[in-house]
């Protein structure tokens, strides 16, 4: 026998369209910002290994990948949920002359 109660008229809540937590949206856009740098290190060593025409494109690379890094870090995800509807919470019930009747 299960010990929750369990009621008919109660409303259920889906949260299939719900947001990441912020802590999870954090921990995306560390690790983004982390990839670019990194691809940022492997720019400078390519540019300083490779012949003059492929340095030019890796130095373009390192100088402007922390732009475009910083600009995806900041950029939080968002989602918008086209059929959503306001959850409105059942009326409670109101305390009637309950009380006055009893003293």
């Amino acid at each position: 026998m299960s010990r929750r109660l369990e009621r008919v008229d109660e409303t259920v809540i889906s949260v299939t369209s719900a947001q990441p937590s912020r802590s999870e949206d954090l921990d995306r856009r560390i690790a983004r910002y982390a990839w670019m740098m990194s691809l940022r290190i492997v720019c400078f060593a390519l540019a300083v290994l490779t012949p003059p025409p492929w340095r030019w494109m890796f130095v373009f690379g390192a100088v402007f990948l922390p732009t475009v890094a910083v600009v995806l870090a900041n950029a939080r995800r968002t989602t918008k949920v086209d059929n959503a509807t306001t959850f409105v919470p059942p009326a409670r019930p109101q305390l009637g002359t309950q009380l006055d009747t009893e003293k």
